[in-house]
Order: C-alpha cells, then sequence, then structure tokens
C-alpha cells in the first residue's frame, strides 16, 4: 500500500468527485480520485490485470451521545480494479453500494450472530451457512431488526415455524 500512497502524491488524477452525505448525527465528505494504473504495476504479475487505482477520502464528523460534543475523523482508502470506463461519480456509487452491504449483512453477522466470536473449529462453514440462512429467512419475513427477531424466536418456537420460507 506504501507503494501507491507515494505513487498517487506526484500523479495527476484522470477524474475527481466529490460527495456529502448527512445522517442521524453524521456528516461525511468523500472525495474520490480516479488514476490509470499503468506505471505503478509496471513489471509486476499484476500489469494487465489493474487498471484503475482509486483513492478515496473521507472526513467524518459524528456527534457523540453522553457529551454531545463532534468528534472528527478522516481517513483515505485505496483500491484497484480491472474497470477503467468508469466515471468518479459511478466509482464513488460502488463504493457507496459497497459498504452498504458490509454494513448490512457482514456487521449483523458479527454483532447478532457472533460470528467472529465464534470458537467452532470443526467445518466453520457449515454454521456459517446456517447463519447465513437464518438471516435469510428473517429478512424474507421483512424483519429489520435481527436481534429482535432471533429473541422472539429463542422465546416462541411457533414463530419461527410460522415463517415464510421454512416449510
Amino acid at each position: 500500500m506504501r507503494r501507491l500512497e507515494h505513487g498517487a502524491k506526484g500523479r495527476k488524477p484522470s477524474g475527481q468527485a466529490e460527495s456529502r452525505t448527512k445522517g442521524r448525527n453524521r456528516f461525511e465528505q468523500r472525495s474520490v480520485s480516479v488514476y490509470p494504473a499503468k506505471a505503478w504495476f509496471k513489471g509486476t504479475p499484476w500489469h494487465g490485470l489493474i487498471k484503475t487505482v482509486l483513492r478515496v477520502e473521507r472526513f467524518t464528523q459524528c456527534r457523540r451521545a453522553d457529551t454531545g460534543l463532534w468528534r472528527l475523523r478522516s481517513e483515505t482508502a485505496y483500491y484497484v480494479s480491472s474497470a477503467e470506463t468508469l466515471t468518479p461519480d459511478q466509482w464513488n456509487q460502488a463504493i457507496r453500494r459497497h459498504w452498504r452491504i458490509e454494513n448490512a449483512n457482514h456487521h449483523v453477522r458479527d454483532v447478532t450472530f457472533g460470528e467472529d466470536a465464534s470458537r467452532i473449529r470443526k467445518n466453520p462453514d457449515i454454521f456459517a451457512r446456517l447463519r447465513s440462512i437464518a438471516c435469510n429467512i428473517l429478512r424474507h419475513n421483512r424483519h429489520d431488526n435481527m436481534r429482535q427477531a432471533r429473541w422472539i424466536g429463542g422465546l416462541d418456537l411457533n414463530s419461527i415455524l410460522e415463517m415464510r420460507g421454512i416449510r
């Protein structure tokens, strides 16, 4: 990653896009810079495969509920891709969609289903599939709060058996 970081400073992007989002107690400003990847990967096995390098800078302000103060955060992320025909705005939307999936799926699996804390060492993929099936059934039945749906299912087996997609 260091190689890209130093290389991005001296190069001019082929395009840039900025976006701002506002949510509950959160403001985010995002800047996407698109670079052609020809020179960065010259002489490496990746030379013909990676066409685009993206630099995404995020500046976030989050309001802390306990103090009411705003916390400022900034980060820079780099992405590489084999696609080269997208505009900077399209790249920005694609990255946002990726994080929507990350937050909606992986966060639920990690926090609600405790996947990262799992101590299963034999055939963990089987249990990962079972968690996926359970998550899909709950989403199919339009449960927004997975933790609450699991709690209700744990208290009353009939509520699980009455769900669509079980039988």
